[in-house]
């Protein structure tokens, strides 16, 4: 199954490639190949995801900081998983939402690529491609207690909204400024 394509209308047709992925058995090789700079992608914890559509809000988010020219990291992909987070502190997003050795379930995004990169990318994961519409559904109650923790929702706020929806509302309102 190919990396699902999403075009952002808004932003001059760019595109995000992603692919939801569990039971993936070689994190820590795909940590270290970002750290040495020869993987381009960002790779996203899933268990901090509630939704598809936070992906989306994040994505749009890195395209509207590029088109200003206010990168709070140094490339697209990082600002992903930095976008991820409703906090402003780079290391803390990169701890919590970025990939590290024991994880199992994760999202592979890839701004702009080339089919190249696509085919390198999607063998270079070892695990089961679930389709992205799918992500969310996989929460434990674990899952779900440490999303509302990390995004500070209040189980008032979700009398009124979804899970999916109050994180998403956390991306959305972060700002682009430095």
């Amino acid at each position: 199954m190919p990396l699902e394509a999403h075009t952002y209308a808004l932003f001059d047709n760019r595109t995000l490639h992603v692919g939801y992925y569990k039971d993936v058995t070689n994190c820590s090789t795909l940590r270290q190949s970002l750290l040495d700079k020869k993987l381009d992608v960002a790779l996203l914890n899933a268990h901090l995801i509630a939704g598809p559509f936070q992906v989306h809000a994040a994505a749009s988010r890195v395209f509207l900081c590029d088109a200003s020219s206010r990168l709070t990291t140094r490339s697209l992909h990082a600002e992903l998983v930095f976008n991820m987070s409703g906090s402003r502190n780079v290391s803390e997003s990169f701890k919590r939402f970025g990939v590290n050795e024991d994880m199992t379930s994760l999202v592979v995004c890839v701004i702009d690529a080339e089919d190249e990169t696509l085919e390198q990318v999607q063998m270079l994961v070892q695990g089961v491609q679930v389709p992205f519409e799918e992500l969310g559904m996989h929460l434990t109650d674990e899952d779900a207690n440490l999303i509302k923790k990390v995004y500070k929702i209040s189980e008032q706020e979700l009398t009124q909204s979804t899970l999916a929806d109050a994180a998403t509302c956390r991306i959305a309102t972060k700002s682009c400024s430095k």
